[in-house]
């Protein structure tokens, strides 16, 4: 897994943190639209939210390729904090939740690996 480069991780440094806890998922999502029809599995897409359960707010939505590994989540998470969806302000989270016990070891403050 690709670590976060230095520069993403002074940006999001400077945000300010509030205290709240952010849940993460990726699904799949058999039809976008209703007139929609997926007749293969390539077509298929998957949904990846990240809501504040204390603002009660979606602060990230994304859809995206099944094939695109945990980098795309954490991409998700990344916008929740620099450019969420209207009314919430850029922020950092104090703590989240997250389905995927694999996305727990991408450490947001974790410094590149080495070349």
């Amino acid at each position: 897994m690709t670590a976060i480069s230095l520069s993403t991780q002074r940006r999001l440094q400077q945000l300010p943190q509030i205290p709240s806890v952010w849940e993460g998922d990726r699904r799949h999502v058999d039809r976008l639209v209703e007139e929609l029809e997926l007749e293969d599995d390539e077509d298929r897409r998957e949904l990846i939210v990240w809501v504040d359960g204390v603002e009660g707010v979606v602060r990230s939505m994304e859809v995206v390729n099944p094939t695109m590994g945990t980098e795309a989540i954490v991409r998700a998470l990344i916008k929740a904090m620099e450019a969420p969806q209207a009314p919430s302000q850029p922020a950092k989270k104090q703590k989240i939740i997250v389905r995927d016990r694999q996305l727990q070891f991408h450490h947001i403050n974790r410094p590149p690996s080495p070349p």
